[in-house]
């Protein structure tokens, strides 16, 4: 019977920012309880029915959409980012600042010019002897205000530079701290994007965009001063024109900033498509998935082509309801060009808003310079001001029209810049509710995330560190481990869905150096066991003790130094298998007799050697150049190399034929020796060595015991017995099941042989 929510699971947390949601790779005999993959961009407060096996239905909560998963924009933290750089800032600010201030100067200096030319008191001499002055002196200030800008643009340039590295190291740093169930809800590529897109956006604000505006809004200051000083009436009248442009030119600037923000959101979303699609390759030319996948990323992307006039037309969210079973119809695909779903549609208004505020600023901007010239003219004519003083106005009217033109692209700029650094404030800001730990391993960021920045945390958070016991200060490092297990009365449901219960009141004790194997059907909870042991989750209710000492007291670096983990599908990086191996070990320099003598244990040594590059081949992207059993036991190796004292082996032979299952199993048998060992297995051949056999139905464990022992007493047992014979039988089910009859079972038991025995002679 499918068990039901258990009253004591936390309720879904309705007041988290929405989120986008990152559906795990695992495939393993937990899909079923491992957090839902897919996404969709839905309300907060939105949620789903989904109806279960036994026709019940649970409420869970529907995928965050990233797209609100920030924090409140912060120009004070965007400035305090640039702190290391603010010397340079500042001095290339000074230089900027003299640049411009000689450009405000020259159009004084040329007006002299324009006096002397026209002055009819001074002979040609005299006004050939003005004009040279006044333009040597214009020469002079031009090419040292070019000198200015030049060391000024290097100087922002670099700045730009070690921003963006900076801030990328910290914005990696900060997510690899999150906690596993972090990952579940946030797809790869929207992260990806905020290392990418939005970091860059931070890092042109503050380098260009930033000090540009400022030096605008400066030059305008300064240029309006030095106009009413010319002529009060007539910079009356240009101030007048140019103040009622900004007031209408504000609303676009808002505009332009949402927009900006959605187009960063639904790129974050197309980035994920594609970057599933193309790390799954293998999967999509076996289905022969090519034109959906193209299909899939096109209705993130848009088709430009399909649609008339250019313009984008939102379609219904009923478009795709018809479709075929296979026809991609996840994630608000059917919202085919609706414009917060598609970078063509978002990318289209965005275009012509910010078209629509250059032209509109550019436009009315010249417009009013040639009003506030032609009221000039006539002052000209009164004799109120001098053609040099007219000439010297009409540069600092172009120099208000330029500079609006200017400054109202880099404020969109910064605009969009102030909605990226909401979504990377909200990574770097967001406190782990399982806080790791440096990487050497002490305890400080442990202590102190554990007492502080709550308003980070959500409230499953707050209410779940009520329940932890009591920190040691700093977190326990024992000097050894014994590799003791105890699993008390522990009750867990993934973050993820709260309301689905995945394990209630599991207990176990595996003594140290003893090997203890997890079975059941899919979706029983071994593998989140495994999860558990490692400390990726915390538990709801009970605890789980490593030698009498509760893990969550325990530093985290310290504990995972002491587990080795091989999964069913183990991740390689696309290093040399050398590398990949020693990836674990950080605490000294890892010797090739250190290497080769894990290896030889794991069986393979003798592969490897047979490569022309040995122990320096690249294993490719993920380990795609090597075979399943190849990676397997590289994995073994990789896990041994640590000298753990639990090791953790989740499925390591399941997805392996039968030489490679021989050869991984054989590895494994030496792997064990001396350790005290958990294995999650489906088939029995794997771990009838075991001390002590688990069998687990319904997140409960159902009984403990020897092979021979359930093979007596369990039910859940036997049935696991027969469903693997069948699976190694092959063929017709009926008839396998006519021939495995109740006779042959009770001589199974009896003679408490195996059921593959018995396949072996009907065979």
């Amino acid at each position: 019977m499918e068990a039901q929510p258990s009253s004591s699971s936390p309720p879904p947390d309705m007041t988290d920012p929405v989120q986008y949601s990152l559906a795990p790779h695992k495939e393993d005999d937990d899909a079923a309880t491992e957090p839902p993959s897919g996404l969709a961009l839905t309300d907060d407060n939105a949620s789903t029915r989904t109806t279960r096996t036994d026709g019940s239905t649970t409420t869970q909560k529907q995928e965050k959409d990233s797209s609100v998963d920030s924090s409140p924009p912060s120009l004070t933290k965007i400035i305090r980012m640039a702190r290391p750089e603010f010397p340079a800032l500042i001095l290339a600010v000074v230089l900027m600042v003299a640049a411009e201030a000689i450009g405000l100067v020259n159009p004084i200096v040329i007006a002299r010019a324009y006096d002397a030319l026209v002055d009819e008191t001074l002979t040609d001499e005299e006004k050939m002897a003005e004009i040279h002055t006044a333009m040597i002196l214009v020469m002079v200030l031009h090419f040292s205000g070019v000198a200015a800008g030049f060391v000024r643009h290097s100087l922002l340039g670099v700045i730009g530079e070690r921003l963006v590295a900076r801030l990328r190291n910290q914005l990696y740093g900060a997510i690899l701290k999150q906690e596993i169930a972090f990952f579940d809800e946030h797809k790869s590529g929207e992260l990806v994007s905020r290392l990418g897109s939005d970091t860059t956006l931070l890092q042109g604000a503050i380098s260009q965009s930033m000090p540009e505006f400022l030096l605008g809004i400066i030059k305008l200051l300064v240029s309006v001063t030095l106009m009413f000083w010319i002529s009060a009436k007539l910079a009356g009248v240009t101030l007048g024109c140019n103040i009622i442009i900004f007031l209408v030119a504000v609303p676009f600037g808002t505009v332009i900033g949402k927009l900006s923000k959605a187009y960063q959101d639904v790129l974050g979303a197309a980035q994920t498509r594609s970057t599933e699609s193309l790390g799954a390759m293998r999967t999509v030319q076996s289905f022969a998935a090519e034109e959906r996948e193209q299909k899939r990323y096109q209705n993130k992307i848009g088709d430009p082509d399909s649609i008339p006039w250019w313009i984008p037309q939102k379609t219904s969210s009923n478009t795709n309801n018809n479709n075929n079973p296979g026809d991609s119809n996840d994630e608000s695909e059917g919202d085919v060009d609706d414009p917060n779903t598609t970078t063509y549609s978002v990318g289209f208004y965005k275009a012509v808003w910010n078209s629509g505020f250059f032209s509109f600023v550019f436009g009315f901007g010249f417009g009013a310079m040639y009003a506030s010239l032609w009221y000039g003219f006539k002052l000209v004519t009164e004799d109120e001001i001098t053609l040099g003083d007219l000439t010297a106005f009409q540069s600092y009217i172009f120099q208000i029209g330029f500079g609006l033109a200017g400054t109202s692209g880099h404020l969109s700029k910064v605009l969009e810049a102030l909605g990226a650094s909401g979504r990377i404030f909200f990574l770097m800001d967001r406190v782990p509710s399982i806080p790791t730990p440096p990487a050497d391993g002490s305890s400080e960021d442990n202590n102190t995330t554990n007492e502080s920045n709550d308003s980070n945390k959500n409230d499953d958070d707050i209410e779940k560190k009520a329940s932890l016991p009591t920190l040691p200060d700093p977190l326990l490092q024992p000097e050894s481990m014994e590799g003791a297990v105890t699993i008390e009365d522990v009750s867990f449901s993934y973050p993820s869905r709260p309301n689905v219960p995945v394990l209630e009141k599991f207990s176990l004790t595996v003594p140290p150096n003893t090997t203890a194997a997890l079975v059941g059907s899919s979706g029983a909870g071994k593998s989140t066991v495994v999860a558990l042991l490692q400390r990726f989750y915390d538990v709801n209710a009970g605890s789980i003790k490593i030698d009498g000492n509760d893990i969550r007291t325990l530093d985290l670096a310290w504990l995972r130094k002491h587990i080795g983990y091989v999964q069913q599908e183990p991740s390689l990086f696309g290093l040399t298998v050398r590398e990949n191996i020693s990836y674990g070990v950080s605490d000294h320099e890892v010797t090739q007799e250190e290497i080769e003598e894990v290896c030889r244990k794991a069986n393979a040594h003798d592969f490897i050697c047979k490569w022309p590059h040995g122990y320096d081949t690249l294993v490719g992207e993920r380990g795609v150049k090597l075979s399943g059993g190849q990676k397997q036991r590289i994995a073994i190796a990789r896990a041994l190399l640590v000298n753990p004292r639990i090791l953790l082996l989740d499925e390591a032979t399941s997805a392996l034929d039968a030489e490679s299952e021989h050869l991984v199993q054989s590895a494994i048998e030496k792997a064990v020796v001396g350790r005290t060992v958990i294995i999650v297995a489906h088939r029995l051949s794997t771990i009838q060595r075991a001390t002590q056999i688990v069998v687990v139905d319904n997140h409960q464990i159902v009984d403990v015991g020897s092979h021979h022992e359930l093979l007596g007493r369990c039910t859940k047992y036997q049935d696991l017995i027969k469903r693997q014979s069948l699976m190694h039988r092959g063929g017709n089910k009926a008839d396998l099941k006519a021939e495995l009859n109740a006779t042959d079972w009770d001589r199974v038991i009896q003679e408490e042989t195996s059921g593959d025995d018995i396949v072996e002679e009907l065979a």
